[in-house]
């Protein structure tokens, strides 16, 4: 149950701030939104409750934009956005 509401909270929040940035909702946001709140809450997910599994969902979802926002301010190449999404999610959610 907890890493369905983290995937699904951190996809949703994803889609929102793709739209409200690029003007409309992507596929690929969907997708790495989704991996994103997986990576999170893995780690975490037999020690949480479902409303901390929906906190982790938010949290993973804003810190690993912003991971994979900087990595592309500073124009570093990373196509799939493991390093923003995984690594980092991960690291949050240990």
């Amino acid at each position: 149950v907890n890493s369905e509401i983290a995937a699904s909270v951190a996809l949703f929040l994803w889609l929102v701030i793709d739209w409200i940035r690029n003007g409309r909702p992507g596929l690929v946001g969907l997708c790495v939104g989704a991996i994103a709140g997986l990576a999170t809450v893995t780690p975490a997910a037999g020690f949480v409750q479902p409303w901390g599994a929906l906190v982790l969902g938010v949290v993973a979802t804003v810190l690993c934009y912003c991971c994979c926002e900087m990595l592309k301010h500073f124009g570093l190449d990373d196509a799939l956005d493991v390093w923003g999404v995984h690594g980092m999610g991960g690291f949050i959610g240990s």
